[in-house]
């Protein structure tokens, strides 16, 4: 089976993203809320959030469910539940109890003036969980902040198994690549945009969007035909996913000030957001198909690092925004420190056998699926 480099390198490229958009919320108070915020919002700073979020999540999604299609073909879907729940369910449970109540006892610091112990915080990041005041925990209450991921991708994963095993037993079940051309492809944002209005909303679309791109992954863009047609349009899906945000996102959302279009309730969103997906896979196939030992190396610390990321980019942006220092020169210095502490800590993590395992980090000696 011949691995496709491409999908572990846009995977990785993606959580490093993360790195300078989480920073961007720090600078867009009064449009988003966020952990710790600067007194000096940033237009600039609010246009970097639009323009990735509508594509980063489903792109992950959707290679999540390409990933599967992959590994179930090396796997009884008995193993694959068990790997499920060592590499997603175990993580996500680290998490929870090792870094998100860092998180919280920042927001509480810079939300609530809160000047206890951690210890404090620890314990009312938990004592929370039953009224679920601030459900976002942005100003320190329960959360599972950026882990949503991890859990949905979870449940999403046990059920698209099911979903899957049924599709094998019945004959009629299956999708032709030979019938899935670029339009066909391009209007599969419409099924995603419907459910947007159906069942829990997280980050831009609902659970059961992120669940049809999982599917979509699996079923479609796991095919090397459909990989090809993308790939052979990527140019022109690159125009149109830039047209699209700026035209969209910044123009007619942000300059004219129609809001409702940076939600998946709007067409335009999703709209651009999928085409971004599409460019992106059909970039990725034409430009990222290799590997190197770079890439090798984010594509194994791109996991662990998106579960540390975040507490540790709050801690930093808690005392940078207390500096006297140009707004821009505070989010790169976020940026930069967030991304080097971040890996040192994964540097430390995954030489320690019981700690490795707790954030989903494989052996020295296994090879990633």
């Amino acid at each position: 089976m011949v691995r496709l480099h491409y999908i572990d390198n846009l995977r990785w490229m993606c959580i490093l993203m993360l790195f300078p958009f989480h920073a961007a919320f720090v600078f867009s108070a009064g449009w988003y809320g966020y952990y710790v915020a600067s007194d000096e919002p940033s237009t600039v700073a609010y246009l970097l959030t639009v323009s990735v979020e509508p594509w980063i999540m489903p792109l992950l999604f959707c290679i999540a469910g390409i990933s599967t299609k992959f590994a179930l073909q090396k796997r009884t879907p008995q193993m694959y539940l068990k790997e499920r729940v060592t590499k997603l369910l175990v993580p996500f449970l680290a998490g929870l109890f090792l870094i998100c109540p860092v998180i919280a006892y920042y927001a509480l610091r810079f939300h609530a003036d809160y000047t206890g112990s951690f210890a404090g915080a620890f314990v009312h990041f938990f004592s929370s969980a039953g009224t679920l005041q601030s459900p976002n925990g942005m100003s320190g209450d329960f959360s599972i902040d950026h882990l949503w991921f991890i859990l949905s991708l979870f449940i999403i994963s046990v059920v698209a198994l099911g979903v899957i095993l049924f599709g094998q037993r019945q004959e009629r079940f299956n999708f032709s690549p030979d019938t899935t051309s670029l339009p066909v492809l391009i209007l599969l944002f419409i099924p995603v945009w419907l459910l947007n209005y159906v069942g829990i909303y997280e980050t831009g679309y609902s659970l059961l969007s992120y669940f049809a791109m999982f599917l979509i992954g699996y079923y479609l863009f796991a095919m090397d035909s459909v990989q090809a047609k993308v790939e052979k349009y990527w140019v022109v899906l690159l125009a149109a996913w830039i047209v699209l945000t700026t035209g969209v996102m910044w123009t007619y959302g942000m300059f004219l000030g129609h809001h409702e279009v940076f939600w998946g309730y709007s067409a335009l969103y999703v709209l651009t957001g999928w085409t971004g997906v599409l460019a992106l896979l059909g970039a990725g196939r034409h430009l990222l198909d290799r590997t190197s030992t770079f890439a090798a190396y984010m594509s194994a610390a791109s996991y662990p690092v998106y579960i540390i990321h975040q507490a540790i980019l709050v801690a930093i942006a808690y005392h940078v925004v207390m500096q006297k220092i140009h707004p821009a020169l505070q989010f790169l210095a976020i940026v930069l420190f967030s991304v080097l502490l971040t890996f040192s800590c994964y540097e430390v993590i995954r030489r320690i056998p019981v700690i490795r395992a707790l954030f989903g980090i494989a052996r020295p000696d296994k090879k990633p699926a």
